[in-house]
């Protein structure tokens, strides 16, 4: 026991040694991981002091996936949609063609697919609900005008929903004739009058955006949890008062996740690939972004 101390306490020392080498000289790559290592440490008695902080949830004990319902469910993830004729960033995988995105929802047509509600993939992952075997959320994030021209009416057709992540700040007091060579954002009427189809969640209010350094490295602004309380806040105050969040640049830290859940949030996303399945982390969903080159039917049935 007292050889454990020991090692205990020159592995500590070794550390906070390296993590002063680190604040020395901020730019090396032996600071970045001992920033890192450091990092670690104190997430993992961040995560001890901070019950919330589970992890995975909880199944009932009898729970068991029923015959024909979903093993697992794809949230796709589009941005924005403009014509191919009007596509000048062909490289851009926030951008999707307006043809390729027609083909997408119908082929969830075509094929069956039910689409879930935000609600719904939240009872799911607890194991409360069962979701058809052919099931996709559908979610869009930022906001832009060309979701409520473009991608609307497709889905209102097929009977779709659809939710989009907006970022408060960019929400536009009122409506700005339509320009698709120019990138523009939802007004308050806009959201509004699609309200039947899409669903409004956080995605912040005005913390889209590189600010935080850590390591070294350019974070969004929400890793500064002083900042992501009032800007809570403020999306609130707007009236976009829900408990699902989609993380900036799908960043999150710990701390992110605890102060999420202090006020409210349950359901969270990032933009890592991979599906969703009961049981996951209610806090660190996956989603699968749609591409104009993605293979549509090889996505949806897990091939990369």
């Amino acid at each position: 026991m007292h050889r454990f101390k020991k090692y205990a306490l020159i592995s500590l020392a070794f550390i906070i040694i390296l993590y002063a080498v680190a604040v020395a000289n901020p730019g090396t790559v032996l600071s970045r991981k001992a920033c890192s290592s450091w990092s670690l440490v104190k997430d993992q008695a961040f995560v001890m002091t901070h019950p919330r902080q589970d992890g995975s949830q909880k199944l009932p004990d009898n729970f068991l996936i029923q015959p024909g319902t979903a093993e697992q469910v794809p949230v796709l993830m589009y941005h924005y949609i403009t014509p191919q004729a009007n596509n000048d960033q062909p490289d851009n995988n926030s951008i999707i063609t307006l043809e390729a995105f027609e083909e997408n929802m119908n082929y969830l047509h075509e094929q069956g697919y039910y689409t879930a509600t935000m609600e719904e993939l939240e009872q799911y992952v607890l194991g409360k609900t069962s979701l058809p075997a052919k099931t996709v959320v559908i979610t869009f994030d930022d906001g832009y005008q060309n979701n409520y021209i473009y991608a609307y009416p497709i889905l209102k057709k097929y009977g779709f929903q659809a939710t989009i992540f907006v970022i408060g700040s960019r929400i536009q007091q009122e409506t700005s004739p339509f320009d698709p060579a120019k990138k523009s954002f939802l007004s308050f009427e806009e959201i509004k009058a699609s309200s039947d189809v899409f669903e409004y969640h956080s995605h912040t209010y005005d913390l889209h955006q590189k600010g935080f350094k850590k390591c070294g490295l350019d974070y969004a602004t929400g890793f500064d949890t002083k900042s992501l309380t009032a800007d809570i806040a403020k999306m609130k105050e707007l009236g976009i008062d829900s408990p699902y969040f989609a993380y900036p640049f799908g960043e999150k830290s710990t701390q992110m996740v605890y102060s999420l859940q202090e006020n409210n949030y349950r359901m969270a996303f990032t933009v890592l690939q991979g599906f969703v399945k009961p049981g996951d982390s209610l806090m660190r969903l996956n989603r699968l972004t749609v591409t104009t080159a993605t293979d549509f039917a090889e996505l949806l049935q897990g091939g990369h």
